[in-house]
């Protein structure tokens, strides 16, 4: 009886980690999106890419724990993906790309995948 109430809650708990991480992706997004339509030397640019960093870094940070119950290919997988968004926002900032579009598309795939 104790087990099964415990693992009905740890599901619970599990599904609300998943919205807010949606949520928070979807957040980027329309941050990313306000910035594109702003044009790239924009202070919503900065504002955009300011947020995608934080955001990576915090969720790689969590990704790399030991005690991450995702699968280690999966949060391979993720840890790349989030390194490379990073990355894509380091070179928005110094002018190196021109565009959102990539990590808007790839942020809006992995928000998808949330969905519950």
């Amino acid at each position: 009886m104790y087990r099964s109430d415990y693992l009905e809650m740890a599901s619970e708990g599990w599904q609300e980690h998943r919205h807010s991480e949606r949520e928070v992706l979807l957040k980027s997004i329309a941050l990313m999106v306000r910035a594109e339509r702003a044009g790239m030397k924009s202070p919503e640019t900065v504002e955009a890419t300011v947020f995608v960093t934080r955001l990576w870094c915090h969720l790689i940070e969590d990704l790399g724990r030991t005690d991450n119950i995702l699968a280690p290919e999966l949060r391979a997988q993720l840890i790349s993906i989030g390194l490379f968004l990073v990355k894509a926002a380091d070179e928005i900032r110094s002018g190196k790309k021109d565009s959102f579009r990539p990590m808007i598309d790839i942020t809006t795939s992995i928000a998808e995948g949330l969905k519950g």
